[in-house]
């Protein structure tokens, strides 16, 4: 009833007055004969209980006018009786009374019902909440479960005493135990010996409260008694008067980061002794211009120890003096460019710590990898003082040979010219005799790389026809000194024509004939002699030829010194003399002025002695 109420006065207040106004012209076409206001008041208090005040108000109102228009004389609002007046009177008081108490009457009832409809849907509201958060924790604790057995990393709780309490599918795969076994153990039990005091260390403090968490990387051994190296975190729950309930750990297997570690170190050792030990000079250095290495043959070759290197700064100062600032910066371009892995090479003249001046080359270039968040750039040098002499000496030596040769074709023209002018019957063979003695002393100079022609090998060189009478019927003495290129190829022709016409028509064209050759050093006079006796009788030639101009003139001139070309009867007998400067190679004479003993070299060819002719120099 109450519900239907609730509705009805939810209506339009037009709605309700309508129904109000409906309900007092019902009452008043079926009143009761004598009981005028009965229906009436039956219909007020209807109105005002179900309606609300304003339609019973209304109600109240309209059954009075109408009461009022149902008295003697009908349909007239003059009343003829005192009487009916006080009873409208009264019955307008009860009516309105009776609406006022009807309405509060029916106002706590639907204050009462509505508390209660609250109190009900609140109750609901509240259960309904319970469920949701019921609901809730049991999918969060679903969730939990599945994050806590299905975490890739190992989970697992710890009892006080140290036990596994729980552990997930992760660290039953990590130390190689199936659930039932593992929770049966400790954490003691599956940790390396080594490393169990200082994991026991960190559970002790946490467990008297000293530190809330810790981690630890540790060895730990499988069932199978492999070795694994494990990040461990542990935590702790506590519960509400502080004591431990539980510890939450942790476990990562790192085992493959520490032997990748483990061979990083060992290619990084590696590469550092190879560093070290490499016989070129090389250093490492990062971007923060620190010196990391130094190979020990840069220290070697510098003079600097390894405590005087620390910086970049410290080497350029070193080894650059006033250039210092300059190699400096060069080395910080290097650092800045170091995103282009471009290789960069120099050439610098550096100071050892002796003061020394040397010529290094230096090929600097940027490592891929690096250390600690640093470039790394390496730096290989090599001593390349001596190469470059070399080179420049490779140099002058092929400028030395291009002017040689030119003179030596000028040579070879004068020789054939004169030889075809003078000589011109036996023209081939002179031609290619002076030719071998040239080539003779050419050979002698190659094989001493042009530094000078020792005399004693000059001397053989030019008698290697006559190798089987050295030391019998051909005695050859002399200090040991080496002759300078120019002199050993003027010298090297006149020994050669003086053999020459030896052995054609002096003292070797003869059995018993015989030659000394000999040399000396006097301070600073060169003197060479060479001297033929028991040979067929001398006399002056008639004529000068070619021959007379090479052991005279060309000698002469070549050394500038005296020459004496003596006919005696005894034999032919030539002498030079010049300043020792002038023939000889600087720096390259012999200490020891012994004579020399060497043996004669290989015999090439034996000349053939003819009849005894006046000998002569051509």
């Amino acid at each position: 009833m109450l519900r239907w109420i609730t509705l009805a006065r939810s209506w339009h207040p037009l709605v309700r007055i309508g129904i109000a106004t409906i309900a007092v012209a019902v009452a008043t076409v079926w009143r009761l004969p004598g009981e005028m206001f009965l229906l009436y008041f039956v219909a007020v208090v209807a109105s005002a209980s179900v309606l609300g005040r304003t339609a019973g108000f209304v109600a109240v109102a309209e059954s009075t006018i109408a009461s009022l228009f149902l008295f003697d004389p009908v349909y007239s609002p003059k009343v003829t009786h005192t009487v009916d007046l006080l009873a409208l009177e009264i019955y307008a008081i009860a009516a309105a009374l009776s609406v006022e108490a009807f309405c509060r009457l029916v106002d706590s009832a639907l204050a009462e019902r509505s508390a209660a409809i609250s109190a009900r849907m609140e109750a609901q509201a509240r259960l309904a909440d319970q469920e949701v958060q019921l609901g809730l924790t049991r999918n969060s604790e679903a969730r939990l479960r599945a994050g806590f057995d299905n975490a890739a990393v190992g989970i697992a709780h710890i009892g006080p005493d140290g036990r596994w309490l729980r552990v997930n599918r992760a660290l039953c795969r990590i130390l190689g135990y199936p659930v039932d076994e593992l929770l049966t153990k400790s954490f003691r039990d599956v940790t390396y010996p080594d490393d169990l005091a200082a994991d026991l260390v960190q559970f002790e403090l946490m467990r008297e409260g000293k530190i809330e968490s810790y981690e630890v990387e540790k060895r730990d051994l499988r069932k199978d008694g492999a070795i694994i190296w494990c990040r461990k975190t542990v935590g702790c729950v506590r519960k509400g008067d502080g004591s431990i309930d539980y510890f939450v750990s942790v476990i990562e297997d790192i085992s493959a980061r520490k032997q990748a570690e483990k061979e990083l170190r060992e290619n990084e050792e590696r590469f550092r002794s190879s560093l070290l030990h490499s016989p070129l000079p090389i250093s490492l250095f990062d971007d923060r211009e620190q010196i990391l290495a130094v190979s020990q043959s840069w220290l070697e070759q510098s003079g600097y120890s390894r405590e005087e290197l620390p910086r970049l700064e410290d080497w350029t100062i070193r080894a650059y003096g006033e250039r210092s600032g300059e190699v400096l910066e060069r080395l910080r371009q290097i650092i800045i460019d170091s995103t282009e892995p471009e290789v960069r090479s120099a050439e610098l003249m550096i100071r050892t710590k002796d003061g020394r001046e040397r010529l290094w080359s230096f090929v600097t270039s940027p490592q891929a990898t690096q250390s600690g968040g640093r470039h790394l750039f390496v730096c290989v040098a090599q001593d390349v003082t001596n190469q470059k002499a070399h080179e420049e000496q490779i140099h002058l030596l092929m400028r030395e040979i291009n002017h040689r040769a030119k003179n030596m074709l000028s040579l070879v023209q004068a020789i054939a010219r004169q030889t075809m002018v003078r000589e011109p019957e036996d023209f081939i063979e002179r031609f290619t005799d002076r030719i071998q003695a040239l080539a003779a002393n050419q050979d002698l100079l190659v094989k001493n790389e042009w530094q000078g022609v020792d005399v004693e090998d000059l001397v053989r060189a030019q008698l290697a026809h006559f190798a089987d009478l050295v030391g019998s019927r051909i005695t050859v003495h002399g200090s040991p000194v080496r002759l300078n290129a120019a002199a050993a190829q003027a010298i090297g022709l006149a020994l050669h024509e003086l053999a020459t016409n030896a052995g054609k028509y002096g003292a070797l064209s003869v059995d018993a004939g015989c030659v000394d050759v000999g040399w000396r050093l006097d301070s600073d006079i060169f003197a060479m002699s060479w001297t033929e006796r028991k040979g067929p009788p001398v006399s002056q030639p008639k004529r000068r030829g070619f021959g007379s101009t090479v052991v005279d003139s060309m000698v002469k001139q070549t050394v500038n010194g005296e020459v004496q070309l003596d006919y005696a009867p005894s034999g032919v007998a030539w002498n030079l003399t010049c300043p020792a400067a002038n023939a000889l190679e600087q720096n390259a004479l012999y200490k020891n002025s012994e004579p020399s003993t060497r043996s004669a070299p290989a015999l090439v060819r034996k000349p053939v002695l003819g009849q005894p002719q006046a000998p002569t120099v051509h």
